[in-house]
C-alpha cells in the first residue's frame, strides 16, 4: 500500500501516539509505520489509562464522541481477537457492555471510543470504518 505519511498532529504521551487523521483499520496500520510505530496494544490497565490520556490531551478529543483505531482483530478466526502488531491473543480486554457482537457479521477490527455513558471502552468495528488512531512506539529488539 502506498500511503502518503503528511503531516497529521501526533500527540504523544509516554509511548502513544494519537493521529489526527480518520483511516481505516489496515490504512491505520501504515500509518502508523510511517511514525516507526505500530498499531496501540492495549495489554493492561495501565496502558489503557495511558491511552485514554493521550486522547484527553488531544486535537480529536470530543465529549460527545471519539474514538480511535487500536491493533486488537478478529480478522483471522471470528472471536479469537488478537494483536495485529505481534499476533498475540489479547487477555486484558476493556470491552463495551454486550461487546463484542460482530455485529451484521461484519465487525473484526477493535476501536476504542468516548461518548457520555461509555468512556474509553472497546468495540469491535467494520476494518473499512474511518476513525482516528493510535499508535505505538515498537519496543526495540
Amino acid at each position: 500500500m502506498n500511503i502518503n505519511c503528511k503531516a497529521v498532529a501526533v500527540i504523544v504521551t509516554g509511548t502513544i501516539g494519537v493521529i489526527s487523521l480518520k483511516k481505516n483499520w489496515v490504512g491505520a496500520i501504515e500509518y502508523c509505520k510511517c511514525y516507526g510505530m505500530h498499531l496501540a496494544v492495549v495489554d493492561t490497565a495501565a496502558k489503557q489509562k495511558l491511552i485514554e490520556q493521550a486522547i484527553v490531551g488531544s486535537s480529536i478529543y470530543n465529549k460527545s464522541w471519539t474514538s480511535v483505531w487500536i491493533g486488537a482483530n478478529d480478522r483471522a478466526k471470528e472471536g479469537e481477537f488478537v494483536w495485529q502488531p505481534t499476533g498475540q491473543k489479547v487477555k486484558y480486554s476493556n470491552w463495551r457492555i454486550k461487546m463484542p457482537d460482530n455485529y451484521l457479521g461484519n465487525e473484526n477490527c477493535v476501536h476504542i471510543f468516548y461518548s457520555p455513558g461509555f468512556r474509553f471502552k472497546w468495540n469491535d468495528w467494520p476494518c473499512t470504518s474511518k476513525t482516528n488512531v493510535a499508535c505505538e512506539k515498537a519496543k526495540p529488539c
